[in-house]
């Protein structure tokens, strides 16, 4: 009975995609915390909120695309297409999660900072989990959904959404969602065409997708390095820091036309991109403290 119930524990842990929902909660912490830079049971609630959402977002995609999971080797042995979690407990687990999301933010924050994440989740499970279906291009306007959680955190704290400050911070999160994306493509493109999902590589050689890539990873760059220029960060040291990192992932990038990648190093590449992001937000705030 207790193996059952660790398993069952298991199951829903997966289904929640922790390792990649939690980032998303931290970039709400960000966004809060540069507007007000205290720890307070407020910017915790609201991150926490942020972070049942977006759980929400996964599980109900999970719902929508069973049947493409069940095609794909990437996906098929997630909790619902393996027939570990059963539908209508899915759909239990997403109903508590946004309902649950949507009352903490509410609480600890403004009912603004709550719509805001209900329309992530919108964009999200309707623009862009259906437009996908319809074109290679999708990841562009679905690349909104990583703009917003740190929106939520801001205006959660008091802040406007039209604020100089988290209108660049927006811009930053949005230009990384597309080359993260495109590193997926350019390592399972053959398994979205195969699930009938419409791939860049239908459009596009490899080495083209590798220079877009390249080019979106440059404009992320330069969006993280405006908020040096506007002093969104202040500290030299930080700016320091952000420009090394800056050089090294644009040099490292650089791989992706200079030499032949093999389609199976393309995750070491994923990585190198979530670490600078990472390191963005780490220095995001540490400039908040230091000041």
């Amino acid at each position: 009975m207790e193996n059952n119930s660790g398993n069952k524990l298991k199951y829903y842990l997966d289904l929640s995609k922790l390792k990649i929902m939690i980032p998303v909660s931290l970039t709400g912490f960000t966004g809060y915390f540069i507007f007000d830079p205290h720890l307070s049971a407020k910017i915790l609630l609201v991150s926490f909120g942020i972070l049942l959402l977006s759980i929400s977002a996964s599980v109900l995609n999970q719902i929508q695309e069973i049947e493409l999971d069940r095609k794909m080797n990437r996906t098929h042995n997630r909790p619902i297409p393996a027939g570990m979690i059963k539908g209508k407990e899915a759909v239990v687990f997403f109903l508590f999660n946004i309902i649950a999301g949507t009352a903490v933010i509410y609480a600890a924050g403004n009912f603004k900072a709550a719509l805001i994440g209900l329309v992530t989740i919108f964009w999200y499970n309707v623009i862009y989990t259906y437009s996908k279906r319809l074109t290679a291009f999708a990841v562009v306007p679905g690349a909104v959904t990583g703009a917003l959680p740190p929106l939520i955190g801001w205006v959660a704290a008091g802040g406007g959404e039209w604020d100089k400050s988290i209108i660049f911070i927006e811009f930053l999160f949005f230009t990384g969602q597309v080359p993260h994306f495109w590193l997926l493509i350019l390592k399972y493109g053959e398994e979205y065409k195969k699930a009938g999902i419409p791939s860049l590589t239908e459009v596009f050689s490899r080495t083209q997708i590798n220079r877009l890539t390249f080019t979106w990873v440059v404009s992320s760059v330069v969006a993280a390095l405006f908020l040096c220029y506007f002093e969104i960060i202040r500290s030299g040291l930080v700016v320091g820091i952000l420009l090394i990192a800056s050089i090294v992932i644009v040099w490292k990038f650089s791989d992706l036309f200079r030499i032949k990648v093999d389609r199976n190093n393309y995750s070491k590449y994923s990585i190198l991109l979530y670490s600078y992001f990472l390191l963005v937000i780490i220095l995001l705030i540490s400039d908040r403290v230091i000041a």
